[in-house]
């Protein structure tokens, strides 16, 4: 059953990408948050379930109706820039190997029976600066994103 649900997943994210519509494209997008919950309920994490479901699903749907209301029903026409992605690609590795490295303190905390008040700060506490410039650039590129297609329209 777990493959299957993810196996869903996985062809629903890739159709989010693939969809060249916007409305079909998020709700391909919803869907698969979605299944994602039905996969952590399958896992018996219900209430990590229900928070995928009601609270990520639903805010990723107000979310990209309000991107649909500023940019319409087609995706904006942009030119190919490889350096960016690069960019970008070496930017997730670099994000992925900081987490990978807090993998042993996840495993010795799963272990503990009573819980530690100053665990997030002592084991996590640099991984903040990092979530700060994620959500800085994601903000700064929607503030970017929504001058550009003003100035479009408006030509």
């Amino acid at each position: 059953m777990n493959i299957i649900l993810l196996s869903i997943v996985i062809l629903l994210a890739i159709g989010s990408l693939v969809i060249k519509k916007s409305v079909p494209a998020i709700i391909s997008f919803i869907l698969m948050m979605f299944v994602l919950g039905l996969y952590y309920i399958n896992l018996d994490a219900k209430m990590l379930g229900l928070f995928q479901i009601f609270i990520y699903t639903g805010g990723i749907m107000v979310l990209m109706l309000f991107g649909v209301t500023i940019i319409g029903l087609e995706f904006p026409h942009a030119k190919s820039k490889p350096l960016n992605a690069i960019g970008a690609f070496v930017f997730f590795i670099l994000i992925s190997l900081l987490f990978l490295r807090g993998v042993d303190t996840l495993k010795l905390v799963a272990n503990k029976n009573i819980e530690d008040v100053n665990l997030f700060s002592s084991a996590f506490s640099d991984y903040v600066i990092i979530f700060a410039l994620i959500a800085s650039s994601l903000l700064y590129a929607t503030v970017k994103m929504s001058s550009t297609l003003k100035a479009k329209r408006s030509r």
